[in-house]
């Protein structure tokens, strides 16, 4: 099974070093669990100044890291992040796709969503655990509404990681680990994904005109109609 697992760069307080959310590492660490045959990818939309995730991810396992250039995603809405992570997931091929539930620093925990809807598969949120089925699927466990429910998921599919824990689960350090990142851009204006606010809403941007004067309401009228 092909796995991604999309990471981001945390905003860390004053004086501290934050390599990765803690959401985002219980992820990592659930597709790592897996073991082979499954193959794990790191993803992150940002700078080359938010590559420490994916170097974190190599040092713990990961087969690939990859990072997706375009728009300025420090700025960005989930909208665009979960268009570019899904973009750049459908280029590299993925089975499963796991993220942090929390995987933006406003806490919302959208861009999972936006990723599925993006990709066009089943989205399961807040999961805490994760195995391998027998059948080629997965099986998680999810908490919601004070109980705990165990599910089987078939690929293709999204899974937030929402972790049981604040602490973030201890990962392999390995420092002979393959440290090249790959990149993936979507900066041509005729190829990327990331569009207008408008159109993600289903509001289609309306056709531009040629300006034109008129000389009566009934003209108006008329033109306005054309």
């Amino acid at each position: 099974m092909r796995i991604v697992v999309c990471l981001h760069s945390p905003r860390a307080a004053q004086g501290e070093l934050s390599v990765l959310g803690v959401d985002d590492a219980h992820a990592l660490a659930l597709a790592l669990a897996l073991g082979a045959p499954h193959t794990v990818t790191a993803l992150l939309a940002g700078t080359s100044a938010d590559e420490a995730p994916l170097h974190r991810a190599l040092a713990a396992g990961a087969a690939r890291a990859v990072r997706v250039v375009g728009e300025d995603f420090g700025a960005a809405d989930f909208h665009t992040l979960g268009q570019a992570l899904g973009t750049a997931v459908k280029r590299l091929g993925a089975d499963l796709v796991l993220t942090g539930a929390r995987s933006d620093d406003d806490g919302l925990g959208a861009v999972p969503a936006s990723v599925a809807r993006q990709l066009g598969v089943l989205h399961v949120a807040c999961i805490e655990a994760l195995a391998a089925g027998t059948d080629g699927g997965v099986e998680i466990s999810v908490r919601g509404g004070g109980k705990r429910r165990r599910l089987r998921v078939p690929p293709p599919a999204v899974l937030s990681v929402v972790a049981s824990s604040r602490t973030a689960p201890a990962l392999a350090e390995d420092a002979t680990a393959a440290k090249t990142i790959e990149v993936i851009s979507l900066v041509d204006p005729e190829a990327t994904v990331v569009r207008r606010r408008t159109e993600l809403l289903g509001q289609p941007e309306l056709p531009q005109r040629k300006t034109e004067e008129v000389a009566s309401a009934d003209a108006l009228v008329a033109a306005l109609a054309r």
